[in-house]
């Protein structure tokens, strides 16, 4: 009857294994441990390390067979070769470590078995022969535990630094990346992301908006062989019946490996025979194809080659590789809606100069006729033509008043124009800003009776100073105050207020009007806007006062601003910066 398995804790195995390790170290048995087909040591005791002639950890990472004399290091290679290949442990095999010593010695190599079957280490024991059969059964048993003690630290130490090497490398993918502000940095970037393995390079293929295939770039890590792979991208262009690259992930957008016959199949796809000797010196091995997809459409593809011919993507390899094309085809895609966002800017400053020109033309050409057509209306109202009845004379006061109303709708159309082309001339001074405030209400002040309003008065600072262009600050209230009157009732009322806020100086008007709703504040600054649409409601304008008045204050390095309440009134501020504080800053 056997006995249950014992589980030991954690902390009682490292301690076994540590006493194992104590144990080879300080043995006289020479022992060491080698990994892969190459025999590279990553565990030797001391007295392994003085008979083979290594030195102590120095050859720790190179291969055995670099170790010793020329023909002991064959001999032991040829026994290690055959363990390795075979899959099975050798026992008392003799070596020819020193050809003329007078003692023999003989080599037990254990095997370890991966989880694909193949061998992926070594074991290593060298002694003189005639030891006992216990002692040898003794020292391969503490020999297995040393092996998977040292694959365990040996893996755990790869894997750390593979992990590292790949974080490394994505955080310096991800800073490429992102200085990439439009598609054709970005383009350039992904061209210079290759794995960080040794002798890899890549090529990056792209779509068009057509869906044409198009050879970005190559990158090699190599800077000698770069600028063969410079060379070699202005002649070979991807094809669509091409195994690898964009054109394999037409038809299915997934990440493909090509690992046998790479040479035949990239000497297909070479489109010539002058591109191969090319193809040769950057390196001919594996292909791992990534597709770079963003938002579900597929952008392109990076291939990735190695120079190794037997080089196999490890599973990490092809995460690190998806990883940086999801990366990248999210670059790529935020690149090319940047670059239709600056083609759609433009096409609007486009437009909206056009629009802006149009209007200063047509404006232009429309004041000359009105203009004649006031002068003509006044002639005929003066009898220069004969004599004018009652009933002609109020007939010319309403074509005269039609005349000026489109000539002042052509002024602001005018004005709106010159601002948004940068068609106005600013004088920039101090400016008293309850004197400025007060002579726009001298200039409008009969329109309050004549529209049955209570103008409140004016307060504030009288000191109060502000930089701006005096003509440009007058006109900017006018509008204000007409804005106000047009759009209070009879019986309401308005008032005026001058005030600083820190570094700057504003001039309020209130009144208590119709008032605007919350919704439509910015709105009313847009051109053309009005609060009441109908043609019959509109009083006397086309919407462009505030417009051009925000315009105005902007140039100045000021502000327009508005708040109101529905039914109760408005608030239009405009803010300028303050003399003083220039003075003093």
């Amino acid at each position: 009857m056997g006995y249950p398995r014992q589980v030991l804790p954690r902390a009682t195995e490292l301690s076994i294994q540590a006493a194992l390790q104590r144990y080879v170290q300080d043995s006289a048995m020479p022992f060491a441990v080698t990994s892969g087909r190459e025999h590279i040591v990553v565990y030797a005791n001391p007295a392994f390390s003085r008979l083979a002639s290594l030195g102590i950890g120095d050859r720790i990472g190179e291969p055995v067979a670099t170790a010793g004399n020329a023909s002991g290091s064959r001999s032991l290679r040829a026994t290690l070769d055959r363990a390795f290949d075979a899959g099975r442990e050798l026992v008392d095999e003799p070596i020819d470590l020193y050809p003329d010593a007078q003692i023999g010695f003989h080599v037990n190599v254990w095997p370890v078995v991966a989880q694909h079957g193949g061998t992926s280490a070594l074991g290593i024991e060298i002694r003189e022969p005639g030891v006992s059969g216990d002692s040898r059964e003794l020292q391969r048993q503490v020999a297995e535990k040393m092996i998977l003690a040292a694959l365990r630290e040996r893996g755990s130490a790869e894997e750390s630094e593979a992990a590292r090497r790949r974080a490394a490398f994505l955080a310096e993918a991800g800073r490429f990346l992102a200085e990439s502000v439009d598609q054709a940095s970005t383009l350039v970037a992904l061209t210079r992301l290759v794995l960080p393995t040794l002798g890899a390079w890549c090529i990056v293929d792209i779509l068009d908006d057509s869906g044409a295939i198009r050879r970005l770039g190559i990158y090699h890590s190599d800077p000698e062989k770069q600028i063969i792979a410079r060379k070699l991208e202005t002649g070979w262009q991807p094809e669509p019946n091409d195994p690898f690259g964009a054109a394999a992930m037409l038809y299915e957008p997934r990440t493909l490996t090509i690992t046998e016959d790479v040479e035949i199949k990239l000497a297909a796809s070479a489109h010539g025979s002058e591109h191969l000797p090319a193809l040769r010196q950057l390196g001919l091995g594996p292909l791992l194809t990534v597709p770079l997809i963003a938002r579900g459409k597929l952008l392109g593809a990076i291939t990735f080659v190695n120079s190794q011919p037997g080089f196999v993507y490890r599973p990490e390899d092809i995460d690190l590789a998806e990883d940086l094309a999801g990366r990248g085809a999210l670059a790529l895609d935020n690149a090319q809606v940047y670059d239709l966002a600056v083609t759609l800017q433009r096409s609007a400053e486009t437009a909206n100069r056009a629009k802006t020109a149009f209007l200063g033309a047509m404006s232009h050409e429309l004041r000359t006729p009105l203009n004649a057509i006031g002068g003509y209306i006044d002639l005929l109202d003066m009898g220069l033509r004969g004599p004018v009845t009652p009933q002609q004379r109020a007939d010319f006061a309403r074509v005269k008043s039609n005349q000026q109303h489109l000539t002042l709708l052509i002024t602001e159309i005018l004005s709106f124009a010159r601002a948004g082309s940068g068609g106005i001339s600013y004088d920039i001074k101090d400016v008293n800003a309850c004197d400025a405030m007060k002579h726009a209400i001298d200039l409008i002040e009969p329109l309050f009776a004549q529209k049955g309003l209570v103008f409140d008065g004016m307060s504030g600072d009288g000191s109060l100073i502000a930089r701006g262009d005096p003509e440009r600050v007058t006109q900017i209230l006018v509008n204000l105050l007409s804005n106000a009157i047009k759009f209070t009732p009879s019986g309401g009322h308005i008032k005026a207020e001058c005030m600083a806020h820190g570094a700057t100086v504003s001039m309020q008007i209130s009144d208590t009007g119709i008032g605007i709703e919350r919704e439509k504040l910015e709105a009313v600054f847009e051109p053309f806007v009005q609060l009441k649409e109908s043609l019959a409601d509109r009083g006397g304008g086309i919407g462009l006062g505030l417009a051009i008045s925000r315009d105005l204050a902007h140039a100045m390095k000021g502000d327009l601003t508005l708040t109101s309440t529905l039914g109760k009134g408005s608030q239009f501020t405009l803010s300028l910066p303050s003399a003083a504080k220039q003075d003093g800053g």
